[in-house]
């Protein structure tokens, strides 16, 4: 009997990486002893596989980038990162500004920028894959900046504080470069790492989903799943930016979710910042909240204006051919 598993995926919204990341979470919220089995099945399934597999997709990603291709990338990723900052830190610091430290609908700034001003990596190379082309994944290796509570802290006004980690973005671009020179050099190791990438997808979203657990949903309440709808919304930034420079906007999108190093912020925030403790525990599991709604929403939402655009660009086609 054959089960139609691919047709399924396929009918849904980034299905698949979304459905391998929500039945990570489903794994770890209800039978987390089975990722701690060992051997191989840690080694596959287990949180810590997302990061050796996803630099593995990187990889393969970066032999179809061709060198013409490269400056387009990075302008790609600085629309990205300025877009998703600007829309981020722009609601938390209004936040701040008008409620104060307190907040408000029990989101505290640092909450919010914690979860707005990054996004999940992962989950925006999936996407970018099967919705952009080779740049819009290669933009990645300067989004990738992103990561960790730089950018919240020049938000909270403490960039004295902190500096930009060269040696993480160097770390990810390294699988990157190196498969755009094997790329290169080689037009049929191209073709044979090309046709291997999307197969990667559901691979690294599965353990990707394991690093999450639907009871920080529960913990973090209502205030925590509005965070996450919040974030999975930031990336309009990012596509308007795109737009403004005549660039395929929808990819923009994809950069509308929370990181799950993101959780790490608010405790990152209140080691330098002691007044922000209280707030940093109640924030940690509203972040945490919001990485779980985000990485399901945001898939939805790119799917949903890719189809739409898809079907006006059709119309338009079919009305110029009728006239």
């Amino acid at each position: 009997m054959q089960i139609p598993i691919k047709k399924t995926l396929d009918r849904i919204p980034g299905g698949m990486m979304v459905v391998p990341l929500f039945l990570g979470v489903l794994v770890n919220t209800f039978f987390p002893e089975v990722l701690e089995i060992g051997g191989f099945t840690t080694a596959l399934f287990g949180p810590k596989a997302s990061s050796t597999i996803l630099a593995c997709f990187m990889f393969l990603i970066g032999s179809q980038i061709n060198f013409k291709l490269a400056p387009k990338a990075l302008k790609k990723g600085a629309i990205l990162i300025t877009g998703k900052f600007i829309v981020g830190a722009g609601i938390g610091i209004l936040v701040g500004k008008i409620f104060g430290p307190a907040g408000v609908l029990g989101l505290s700034p640092l909450a919010i920028l914690a979860a707005l001003t990054n996004c999940n990596g992962g989950l925006y190379a999936s996407l970018a894959s099967q919705y952009g082309d080779e740049t819009d994944v290669g933009a990645y290796a300067l989004l990738s900046l992103k990561d960790g509570p730089f950018f919240t802290l020049v938000a909270l006004g403490a960039s004295g504080l902190a500096q930009i980690p060269i040696m993480s973005l160097v770390a990810v671009m390294i699988p990157i470069v190196i498969g755009m020179i094997l790329g290169n050099i080689d037009s049929d190791m191209r073709a044979f790492l090309g046709s291997s990438k999307l197969l990667l997808i559901p691979f690294f979203s599965f353990p990707l989903g394991t690093g999450m657990n639907l009871e920080t949903i529960i913990t973090a309440g209502g205030p925590g799943i509005l965070l996450g709808v919040i974030a999975s919304l930031t990336g309009i930034g990012a596509y308007v930016l795109l737009k403004l420079f005549k660039e395929e906007p929808i990819i923009g999108l994809a950069t509308g979710s929370t990181a799950g190093n993101a959780v790490a912020t608010p405790a990152a925030v209140a080691a330098i910042d002691p007044t922000v403790v209280t707030i940093a525990t109640v924030a940690t599991a509203q972040v945490a909240a919001a990485c779980v709604v985000s990485a399901i929403i945001c898939p939805f939402i790119v799917s949903a204006v890719f189809k739409f655009a898809q079907n006006k660009q059709m119309n338009k086609t079919g009305s110029e051919l009728i006239s």
